[in-house]
């Protein structure tokens, strides 16, 4: 993770926010359900994936529909690194601005048992574990009462989901958590070599003076720097461009070693040109070297670029 940030999210991180949540509102992780019914079963869903360099990152959850009997439950598990949620219903807060979202997605609501009369269920933040973060690797939710229910996650919206079809216990299932491990695999290969085609669509499409940040379509992200490494003459200008993301992400470009006007050169957070902006950063390389420089939220998934400058 980054050393930069106590923690990384897909939209600006608060530290202030965190620190309400955790200090004042007392939020924990949410608690695993508890099955009472001995012949009832607990399924796995996964949710996210990822390339094992962490370049790619899938967003769906795996399987995305699924059959259980009532008193089941399904527990949820973390497949990657960027940060996802289970929820269901509409959120107390309209994501009209990234206080509200992170404020929603953060709070855990909702107890062991799914209640769909609930206006709002969520299982808080799905994360690898990072130090005094309320991030939770795993969430299990119990299912009492039948119905179909579609579950998304609140970060990357619905397109994100999985629907949830809870039949009555005398029911005939169609398939057993083998088939579901089978079509996840299946499934995440998909989305991988989905955001492969990404990746290299997006390459082809750069220059030395324009770097892409990032990409994403519906279903996988690119979290790379492209082209990098990257050579260029002195006193040339490069673009940094957001425009590949066709989804809300934030990215900075953050340089570890290049000053001008003595600060370390920074763009602060870049937003697609759709969710409002900035989505481009230019720098004019004025000095000769080897310049190091990062995305602060995604850093740790090697989001990590260099610029050499020549005379």
């Amino acid at each position: 993770m980054s050393s930069r940030t106590r923690f990384r999210t897909p939209a600006v991180v608060l530290t202030a926010l965190v620190t309400l949540i955790i200090g004042v509102l007392g939020i924990a992780p949410a608690q695993a359900a508890v099955n009472t019914n001995p012949n009832a079963q607990t399924w796995k869903v996964l949710v996210g994936n990822q390339t094992p360099d962490m370049a790619i990152q899938g967003m769906r959850f795996l399987p995305g529909e699924i059959w259980i009997h009532q008193t089941d439950s399904i527990n949820f598990v973390s497949n990657s690194a960027e940060i996802h949620t289970v929820s269901y219903g509409t959120p107390p807060l309209p994501p009209t601005s990234i206080a509200n979202l992170e404020a929603d997605a953060f709070t855990p609501v909702g107890g062991p048992v799914f209640d769909p009369t609930a206006p709002w269920t969520n299982s808080g933040i799905l994360a690898p574990p990072v130090p005094h973060a309320p991030f939770i690797q795993s969430y299990q939710l119990k299912f009492a009462a039948p119905g179909d229910f579609t579950f998304y996650c609140l970060i990357h919206g619905e397109m994100m989901n999985i629907v949830v079809h809870v039949m009555n216990k005398q029911a005939t299932l169609p398939h057993k958590q083998a088939y579901y491990d089978w079509q996840a695999s299946v499934q995440s290969g998909q989305i991988i070599a989905d955001g492969l085609a990404l990746e290299a669509k997006t390459l082809a499409k750069s220059s030395p003076t324009h770097i892409f940040v990032g990409a994403m379509d519906d279903q996988a992200m690119v979290m790379r720097f492209m082209p990098s490494p990257d050579a260029v003459r002195k006193g040339t200008t490069v673009t940094f461009d957001m425009s590949a993301n066709q989804g809300v992400v934030p990215h900075t470009v953050t340089f570890t070693d290049l000053k001008q006007g003595g600060k370390l050169v920074d763009s602060g957070v870049l937003l697609p040109a759709f969710a409002g902006g900035p989505s481009t950063f230019n720098v004019t390389f004025d000095q000769t070297g080897i310049f190091h420089y990062l995305c602060e939220f995604h850093d740790d998934m090697g989001m990590v670029g260099q610029v050499i400058v020549t005379p």
